[in-house]
């Protein structure tokens, strides 16, 4: 292989270790002959495709490779995840097999599937899958951030931000561990530090509007305006307003009725302008982010 040829190759791997998938694209455009069909280019080209959203044409490319090169544990891994992306989990599910069967232990391949039976909605399978990852890579950021996931969907708040934390803490800079962290940090009350990394996460995925989306409502949830708002998002509006009943209906007991009045008074207060400063500020918001 030609020095040229062998540079283009090295780059294009550079920019897609790095988050530029767009850029590792442009260093492959340059081969042609058999350069282009080398297994780093397939490799490279379908994981810079599925990173930019291209599924369909990763999936392509993915499986020329599979063709040219055979079973591939690390084309498998990239063509299941794209597969899962666009909602083909049956699909997904055989390409995972396929993989785990030349290569039981292979972490990626673990939490792809993971993925793909949390997309199933099999949590607890999903759970399984990502202990199995994690007795062979016990200390990466893949684990913890699989081990948030399946906390989510069993609805485990507090140990999803624990392995959210637990990600940060050997990649601070990975965007997906941010945005697990942002929406972990949400759930258990804390919305500035949900904002941050929610923000984050955005910046670093500018095309997802998923992301755009969290990182907006994020942005209202920890508005000045709304902070009066926080016992509603910190604890179920039900449990609170049960609370201020009970309250309400104490203070009459014990005939506290001033009292009992003015509780009520403020709680009505309260409630109205919970149905009246969400939606303005909302409205302001939308206007700045420009939408």
């Amino acid at each position: 292989m030609s020095e040229p040829t062998e540079s283009r190759l090295q780059m294009a791997g550079h920019w897609l270790q790095i988050g530029h998938p767009e850029r590792t694209l442009d260093e492959l455009q340059g081969l042609w002959g058999d350069a282009a069909l080398d297994y780093r280019a397939y490799l490279f080209r379908g994981a810079a495709l599925h990173a930019l959203d291209r599924n369909t044409e990763a999936i392509d490319v993915l499986r020329d490779g599979l063709s040219h090169y055979g079973q591939s544990p690390l084309l498998l891994q990239i063509l299941g995840s794209a597969l899962r992306a666009e909602g083909r989990l049956p699909e997904a599910e055989s390409v995972f097999l396929q993989g785990l069967s030349i290569d039981p232990n292979e972490p990626d391949l673990l939490i792809g599937y993971a993925m793909v039976c949390l997309a199933a909605g099999q949590a607890e399978k999903a759970g399984a899958l990502v202990e199995r990852a994690a007795s062979q890579a016990p200390e990466s950021a893949a684990v913890s951030a699989a081990r948030a996931q399946v906390a989510f969907a069993l609805g485990k708040d507090k140990e999803m931000f624990r392995h959210t934390e637990e990600a940060l803490s050997y990649d601070p800079e990975d965007p997906n561990a941010r945005a697990l962290h942002g929406t972990a940090s949400m759930l258990t009350g804390d919305p500035r530090t949900g904002y941050r990394s929610l923000a984050s996460a955005a910046a670093a995925h500018p095309g997802e509007a998923d992301l755009r989306d969290a990182a907006r409502n994020a942005k209202l949830a920890n508005h000045p305006l709304l902070r009066p708002l926080r016992p509603l998002q910190r604890f179920n509006p039900l449990v609170v307003w049960v609370c201020v009943v009970a309250v309400i209906y104490g203070l009459r007991a014990a005939h506290l009725g001033a009292a009992s009045a003015a509780v009520a008074i403020a709680w009505f207060a309260f409630c109205v302008y919970s149905w009246v400063a969400p939606p303005l500020v909302r409205r302001w918001i939308n206007r700045r982010w420009g939408s």
